[in-house]
């Protein structure tokens, strides 16, 4: 049964990539993609066809065509015109380098990072921000069918260019598909960044630096579990890949598919507007010397494709909350469309008070402290982003040894240090610097080429002994790491799924429950954020915005005049999570008052009518 399954899932996989594939190719015929070579024309165009479905799932939203048959009928097309893109497919050649040690090495690691993050995707989603929202909002559009308004959820005012495909993904195989297409996002940046390096630097340089980026922990465990980072980095670096290849052709065509890929940036996560703004200074400083109106009009070319790319999320937010750019400027949200946006908004930036921002005098000591002690920059699931950046840093400095420098390397620094400043004064999250991450490779792995591996044998041999420690203690981590949530038995096969999320996710139990109830249940959750596996319409009670139960108890008379007030809201049952409302205490979510808590304390113990209890949960019918 589990080889069948997975056997569907990556079916429907080939089909959405190669229904991608064909509408990345149709788009690519306008988009000088005759310039490219083979293996670009494939990865640009899967990646531009994957952001093209996008869009289309925002379209099925509004003809509420969010179903199985409604996301069929989107791969239709992309099928049909698929013919370009299977003759790019078959002009791929495999590449002859020549054999040495590294380079058997650099495959070596390539191959077994490859694994790893299958291995890791083919586990059930437990990664806490995608049960809160990155696959909790698509589960809410696959039971509404189209688009609904969340305003208990702050997030789902962000914006959702991948989340849209595990709209898709949802509906067309669960959570499984969502995850080895996330995992694909993965393997295509990995490919470009190899093809980047080939293309202007030389194949041994591109084989490790995408050895060193495909075993780095980070992005193992990015590239899966409903996360949007990888989607985030795959399209930031195709941005600055497609500037590239315009500023060697000076091809119109070209920077408006840098234009595409920095709005399709944009539209996975807000700070892509940091390499899209990078983008610009890098147009400014290629037109040096043409005249005014030529810049002017690349600026325009540039700048008017990346915000319509991104223009539907910045319009959705005007419909929903009345702030394009919602919960930034939070001020202006208009509160008759959403009553709790400017308290929600302020919650969510206290939240982040933990990460403090550098000045621009001790940037270069936090370069030191990510090298170092990068776990001070992740708290909570944001720890996934810490591991593996050592060395990607510690390799910098052996690039004074190259021979090989020139412009690509000196845009690429540049590049990594225009986005170093803004998050560094910002609130830095390592999982926030992945735009830069190929980059970073780039960079180190033509340092370890072409600087380390010219060295007189005895430093060659101790800088391969550093490394090897280096590689040793990320491996080390990545799986001390996922004992916390044991991917590889369920993964493999050798676990059921439903034992491994009862053990691994406190709530899973109750969700099961509720889940197998008669009627037209609606749930409200109460302690816990987390909303996917529930497949009743739920409510949460978040911890940004303004919890509505706290005040439904501090108003109501008794504990009846409460169970009243939650029953008038269209809810016909409780999942009150004790265990995570106690670790969430520190986020002061219930702040009841003295009648308030009595009220709902009489509620748990004398007017609800308990249907279900474990050391986590119980459920309560109204």
């Amino acid at each position: 049964m589990f080889v069948i399954r997975s056997a569907i899932t990556l079916g429907w996989l080939a089909l959405v990539l190669w229904s991608a594939g064909g509408y990345g190719a149709f788009l690519g015929r306008f988009l000088a993609f005759s310039v490219l070579g083979p293996g670009e024309q494939v990865v640009m165009s899967l990646s531009l066809g994957l952001g093209l479905f996008s869009h289309l799932m925002i379209l099925a939203g509004l003809c509420q065509a969010w179903t199985f048959p409604g996301v069929c009928l989107l791969l239709i097309p992309g099928l049909l015109m698929s013919h370009p893109f299977w003759i790019s497919c078959r002009r791929l050649k495999p590449s002859h380098p020549s054999i040495e040690k590294t380079s058997i090495a650099a495959r070596g690691l390539i191959l077994l990072g490859s694994v790893l993050a299958l291995v890791v995707a083919l586990a059930p989603t437990t990664y806490y921000d995608s049960l809160v929202y990155h696959l909790a909002l698509p589960a809410e559009y696959v039971k509404a069918g189209h688009w609904v308004g969340l305003p208990n959820l702050i997030y789902s005012a962000f914006p959702q260019t991948l989340e849209m495909l595990w709209t898709a993904g949802l509906l067309l195989g669960g959570d499984a598909l969502v995850n080895v297409l996330a995992l694909s996002l993965g393997a295509l940046a990995l490919a470009a960044l190899i093809l980047f390096g080939r293309r202007f630097l030389n194949p041994r340089s591109a084989l490790w630096a995408g050895a060193l980026l495909s075993v780095m922990p980070a992005f193992l465990l990015l590239s899966s579990g409903g996360y949007v980072d990888v989607g985030l980095m795959l399209f930031s670096f195709l941005s600055f890949y497609a500037l590239q290849l315009w500023a060697q052709k000076k091809q119109p065509p070209l920077l408006i598919l840098s234009g595409v890929m920095a709005g399709l940036a944009m539209g996975c996560k807000y700070t892509g507007a940091i390499p899209a703004a990078i983008v610009v200074i890098f147009i400014f400083k290629e037109s040096w010397g043409s005249p005014s109106k030529v810049l002017l009009s690349r600026l325009t070319l540039y700048g008017l494709t990346a915000c319509a790319t991104v223009s539907p999320w910045l319009i959705k937010n005007i419909i929903y909350v009345g702030n394009p750019v919602f919960p930034f400027f939070y001020a202006w949200g208009s509160t008759k469309l959403n009553p709790w946006v400017q308290s929600a908004a302020a919650g969510y930036f206290r939240g982040l008070t933990e990460y403090q921002p550098y000045s621009l005098t001790h940037l270069a000591r936090l370069v030191w402290e990510i090298t170092v002690n990068g776990l001070r920059y992740g708290g909570g699931m944001d720890v996934l982003g810490d591991f593996g950046w050592m060395p990607l840093v510690a390799l910098l400095p052996a690039l004074t040894l190259c021979r090989q420098r020139g412009k690509i390397l000196s845009d690429s620094g540049l590049f990594v240090l225009l986005f170093f400043i803004p998050w560094g004064m910002s609130r830095p999250v390592l999982r926030f610097l992945m735009p830069v991450a190929p980059l970073l490779a780039l960079l180190a792995g033509h340092a370890w080429a072409e600087g380390v591996e010219r060295l007189p044998a005895p430093f060659r041999w101790t800088c391969r002994t550093l490394l090897t420690l280096m590689l040793v203690s990320g491996f080390c981590v990545f799986f001390t790491l996922t004992t916390v949530f044991s991917p590889f038995g369920v993964a493999l096969g050798l676990e059921d799924r439903s034992a491994y999320l009862r053990r691994k996710l406190d709530y899973f139990a109750a969700a099961s429950f509720v889940n197998q109830l008669p009627g037209a249940t609606r749930l409200l959750v109460v302690g816990d954020q987390r909303g996917y596996y529930y497949e009743k319409p739920t409510g949460i009670t978040p911890v940004f915005n303004e919890n509505p139960l706290a005040s439904w108890a501090n108003a109501a008379a008794d504990a009846e005049a409460l169970r009243d007030r939650i029953r008038a809201q269209g809810y016909s049952h409780l999942v009150v999570n004790h265990k995570e409302m106690k670790r969430l205490e520190a986020y002061h979510l219930f702040p009841f008052s003295a009648a308030g808590q009595r009220n709902w304390d009489h509620f748990l113990s004398r007017v609800g009518k308990r249907l279900y209890q474990d050391p986590a949960c119980e459920v309560f019918e109204l």
